[in-house]
């Protein structure tokens, strides 16, 4: 049998770039089985509606993959805010996947797949991927250090393999959203209780030098969220999702973040949590 899905949707968002990278493997091996392929990067404020309406008049053997990186244990909510605007009962498929930072996956996958059953969508699989966490690319040892790595490709080749077999199989029972719920009930509470605008107060300030500051607007341009306003230095709005793009591509340094007591309190909490595997399939 020929491992192949009519039509297949990646719709992303990716500010560090280890969700694209995840999405660019899936939409190679897409292509390689003889997919037809569409990939909508949340972040780069593409044409959203039109992602919808390919969805809305979507057939049977049409699959929707739609990525998050893990931010304080959620999918982001650009992702969110994407699934909460799908069309209901389209018929489509979806696989959801996450790339989380070596802390925790949290209960990402699974509130990206209740999002997504809720609109009767059938969810024939789902996985979470180790990346190097996006808070620390000025450490020596950041935390997934290396990942994605080949062997993490492979998987997910492997993964898109299996998805694209079901599909031709007219396979439909789907994955029970109960195997997303891999965390202690408990623990899935206290994490469903913390919020980006609850870690606000946590999270490094941002200074802007304005004696460097040339008001380029690089910081705008790399913004996935549109937070960044000038008045007339920039100034980041309440949709600011954290990811601290502004500071890691600003060409002057002007904008500038201590990350030394967050990347302490990040590694102890990982040490806490130890969640393994870095890196699992569900098919």
């Amino acid at each position: 049998m020929t491992a192949q899905a009519k039509k297949g949707m990646i719709v992303y968002c990716s500010p560090a770039g280890a969700t694209r990278h995840v999405a660019q493997v899936i939409e190679k091996k897409l292509t390689e089985l003889g997919t037809e392929v569409s990939v909508f990067d949340l972040g780069k404020k593409e044409d959203e509606a039109g992602a919808i309406s390919e969805i809305q008049n979507a057939k049977d053997n049409f699959c929707l993959f739609v990525g998050s990186p893990v931010y304080v244990s959620h999918a982001i909510p650009p992702v969110m805010n994407f699934i909460s605007k799908l069309p209901e009962n389209t018929g489509a498929s979806a696989v959801p996947f996450v790339t989380w930072g070596g802390v925790t996956s949290g209960i990402a996958l699974w509130e990206m797949g209740k999002a997504l059953t809720e609109k009767g969508i059938n969810m024939i699989g789902a996985t979470k991927i180790l990346a190097t966490h996006s808070m620390m690319w000025r450490s020596e040892n950041p935390l997934g250090n290396g990942h994605p790595s080949p062997e993490d490709d492979k998987i997910i080749q492997d993964m898109v393999r299996h998805v694209c077999e079901n599909l031709s199989a007219d396979f439909t029972k789907g994955i029970p959203l109960s195997e997303l719920a891999y965390y202690p009930e408990e623990a899935r509470v206290q994490m469903a209780n913390i919020t980006l605008k609850a870690a606000k107060g946590i999270m490094p300030k941002r200074e802007v030098d304005e004696k460097l500051c040339t008001k380029c607007e690089v910081c705008s341009d790399v913004c996935p969220t549109d937070s960044v306003r000038f008045s007339p230095f920039p100034e980041f709005g309440d949709n600011c999702i954290f990811c601290y793009n502004c500071v890691r591509n600003c060409p002057e340094e002007a904008i500038k973040a201590d990350f030394s007591l967050v990347e302490e309190r990040i590694r102890d909490r990982a040490k806490q949590l130890s969640e393994k595997p870095f890196i699992q399939i569900f098919v």
